[in-house]
């Protein structure tokens, strides 16, 4: 078959689609407001994806100069700030998804877990966060915490203690820095940045892209790809929590060691270890307690290295 006779029925349904008018309640916002897309240049980090905010010029201006990025991503992320959304307590990200098997898409685990972190604001372009994370594999059939796979130990993904700055980018944009970890990741990364876009007036989408390429001593190279894609209201109302959907692929012992295991997550933002799912808490309160609540400051002072004055 031809090229031009496969391509016809794409080309039919797009003029089908084409003709038909969308509103912004089959998108991401709640108004029933018939809306074009517009062409308008994202100024907001230079993303590369269009607007759908509204019809004018002045209007997307306005939107956009009355909502800051970088005090947004603080308080989502980490509770910073005053008000609806924040917390000096810290916040849990938690969730679950799969993790498959390139490339037949075989689901090899169920993968759950959740980050538990707070911020410190340094200055107003400069916050850092102090958080730690803990993931367990289940079996994808009986939901039971997996021991083995095919004969190998199979562990949580445990992470005691993580240092992570953030800074107000001149574009918009914010970029990062992993001052410290499990991994020796500090120096290591390529300098991505945090971008984002609102859709409607009321929603905001942050894109986190994580690139990994480093030499692990006694392993060899260890090479992943991430990306986190954070949804938000910024006037964070109570009965709409932030949401999150991760996905990467990288090695993920002992299922895949050459780098092709496919992790895929979804979750969301809540504020106190009382709302996470039953059976997270009690695994916790098991065999985890510290994971309650998140490091100390003086904690992550004793296990990853002293902080800077900055």
């Amino acid at each position: 078959m031809g090229l031009e006779h496969s391509l016809s029925p794409l080309c039919a349904l797009y003029c089908m689609l084409s003709s038909v008018s969308f509103h912004r309640s089959d998108a991401f916002s709640p108004s029933s407001t018939a809306i074009l897309p517009t062409s308008l240049p994202y100024q907001n980090g230079a993303d590369p994806f269009t607007q759908a905010l509204d019809w004018t010029s002045s209007s997307l201006d306005r939107q956009q100069t009355n909502i800051d990025t970088f005090e947004t991503w603080g308080k989502m992320r980490l509770g910073l700030g005053d008000g609806p959304g924040s917390n000096d307590e810290g916040v849990f990200w938690v969730g679950g998804g799969y993790l498959y098997e390139a490339h037949s898409g075989r689901e090899l685990a169920l993968f759950e877990g959740f980050d538990i972190g707070k911020g410190v604001r340094f200055s107003d372009n400069h916050i850092r966060q102090i958080s730690r994370k803990i993931f367990w594999f289940r079996d994808p059939i009986t939901g039971e915490i997996m021991e083995e796979f095919e004969g190998k130990e199979v562990k949580p993904i445990v992470y005691d203690s993580q240092m992570i700055d953030y800074f107000r980018a001149d574009d918009g944009s914010i970029t990062y820095s992993v001052e410290a970890s499990l991994r020796n990741l500090k120096g290591e990364l390529p300098k991505m940045k945090i971008t984002s876009q609102m859709v409607g007036p009321r929603q905001m989408m942050i894109q986190v892209p994580v690139f990994i390429d480093v030499e692990i001593p006694g392993r060899g190279k260890y090479q992943a790809w991430e990306f986190y894609d954070y949804s938000v209201d910024p006037s964070f109302p109570a009965d709409r929590p932030p949401t999150a959907s991760w996905c990467r692929q990288g090695s993920v012992p002992p299922f895949n060691m050459d780098s092709k295991a496919v992790l895929r997550f979804s979750g969301y933002r809540c504020d106190r270890f009382e709302d996470l799912p039953d059976r997270m808490k009690e695994e916790v309160v098991r065999n985890h307690p510290h994971f309650t609540s998140p490091p100390k400051e003086k904690e992550v002072e004793g296990v990853l290295g002293k902080f800077d004055d900055r």
